[in-house]
């Protein structure tokens, strides 16, 4: 099932490596460097899914992540956190600010197909 997902990271090797692992399994991409031009991205892109990095500049992904849930279709998303951050302190940020998952840098295409597997089209 193909999705619509929005990938913001500012590591742009992390961003291509991810768009062209998700691109290959068939899905929509957009991509976006920090969080605050994830929200932006996010309205007119209307995506599915949102994958955040945490350590972006400008906004980072704890208010990217808020911020996403506030829009009209925030709540329907499945944003999930990728980021190298993976004590229990950051599962908690992540939780609180609203993400449904979070992962750890390196995820493989298995964990990503199953998450991605989880949302309904």
């Amino acid at each position: 099932m193909t999705k619509r997902i929005l990938i913001a990271d500012d590591d742009d090797d992390a961003l291509v490596g991810l768009s062209n692992l998700l691109n290959g399994m068939g899905h929509e991409i957009a991509l976006a460097a920090n969080g605050a031009q994830a929200v932006e991205v996010a309205q007119q892109f209307e995506p599915e899914v949102v994958i955040l990095d945490l350590g972006m500049p400008l906004m980072d992904g704890l208010a990217a992540a808020r911020a996403l849930r506030n829009l009209p279709n925030g709540r329907a998303l499945l944003i999930v956190a990728l980021t190298g951050w993976g004590q229990p302190q950051h599962h908690e940020m992540t939780q609180l600010a609203g993400f449904d998952v979070h992962l750890v840098k390196p995820v493989s295409a298995d964990q990503l197909g199953f998450i991605l597997s989880m949302t309904q089209s």
